[in-house]
């Protein structure tokens, strides 16, 4: 009677998970994008205003649509602010684009941005607001808070909805209020996944610090499901614990900020991950993790600003990197493939 019984449990378990309507949702993370070069040289040749002005505005991530374009949704963590009116600062690490820079985010099937970061005070909280209007007027999402502003965001896909808060640690320390506000506002607002760009560490380090981790347990109980990380400037690891991938640093995108002119490209590395968030009859389940390695620029040691997709010895150089910072042994990059991981169920 009671292998009777096992088995019956057995069937009407295997009944229902056939059921179950599946639904995945692609996510693809990149790293730091600087739609702009400092005052200071963004009327030179080799500035990435002159870039955009030569080549259009879906010229920054024309290479890498092969995975943007068929997502679902794609998150970048934009490292300065959209402004035209402030005065032009003689600062070297003072960054902006033009306002008008926010086309490149639809032409770059590009959905939504992360705003908390270092350089999100470089103009003001005038450059802040110009920011997000002319992100509105694009259409595109935005999160982050620092003293600027607060913004938390979802977007809905396929019946849905995937919750976005940028996390920057010099602020929150004083004011965990203002995350715990965009956590709660996404979760009243029926968000199954919510993904935390953690904008903190040491620039350029191989490897990321304590704060990561500290910070990824409070996430973690605020709600978060997908930690990845952003400043380093370099690829650095991945730790994986209760359900939830955290991604130490991606590195740079498309990187204004070091021309490789009038300066050292100091890192051409990078990575993009891409997420299959799998949900069953609107219940998420978990997700499986994908790596891409990159080089942040087509050209060297000039940066051209356009990252690409590498493969053979170059992409291994990469993996080795985010290997060096990562606990557990990392499946294997496959050319054309990437570097797919095990699936991570959630824990709930």
């Amino acid at each position: 009677m009671k292998k009777f019984l096992i088995l019956l449990l057995a069937l009407l378990c295997l009944w229902a998970s056939a059921g179950a309507e599946t639904t995945e949702v692609i996510l693809t993370c990149t790293g730091d994008f600087m739609p702009g070069s400092n005052d200071r040289i963004k009327n030179e040749d080799f500035a990435f205003q002159r870039y955009i002005e030569q080549y259009g505005w879906g010229y920054p991530f024309e290479k890498l649509q092969v995975l943007f374009a068929k997502d679902d949704i794609t998150l970048v963590n934009l490292e300065c602010m959209l402004n035209d009116s402030a005065k032009d600062s003689t600062s070297r690490l003072r960054f902006r684009g033009p306002e008008s820079y926010a086309a490149i985010f639809p032409a770059s099937s590009i959905e939504v941005a992360n705003l908390a970061n270092n350089h999100a005070a470089d103009f003001g909280k005038e450059a802040v607001q110009t920011t997000v209007a002319a992100l509105d007027s694009q259409g595109v999402k935005y999160c982050g808070t620092t003293e600027m502003g607060n913004y938390c965001c979802f977007v809905e896909v396929k019946g849905v909805r995937i919750g976005f808060v940028g996390v920057y640690p010099l602020y929150h320390k004083d004011h965990p209020e203002k995350l715990e506000q965009c956590f709660s506002e996404l979760k009243e607002a029926g968000c199954q996944v919510i993904v935390a760009s953690l904008h903190c560490g040491t620039e350029y380090n191989d490897t990321h610090g304590n704060i990561h981790d500290g910070y990824a347990k409070k996430l973690q109980k605020m709600g978060a499901h997908i930690i990845i990380g952003n400043h380093p400037h370099v690829p650095q690891g991945i730790n994986v614990f209760d359900g939830i991938t955290q991604v130490y640093s991606l590195g740079n995108a498309s990187f204004g900020g070091n021309t490789g002119v009038d300066e050292v490209l100091r890192v051409i590395q990078g990575s993009v991950v891409q997420f299959r968030l799998v949900f069953e009859d609107g219940e998420y389940v978990g997700h499986q993790m994908t790596i891409w390695p990159i080089h942040i620029s087509g050209t060297s040691p000039e940066n051209n600003y356009q990252p690409v997709l590498v493969e053979g010895a170059e992409a291994q150089v990469v993996m080795k990197k985010i290997q060096k910072d990562t606990a557990f042994k990392l499946n294997p990059y496959v050319d054309g493939q990437g570097a797919v991981q095990d699936f991570v169920p959630w824990e709930k």
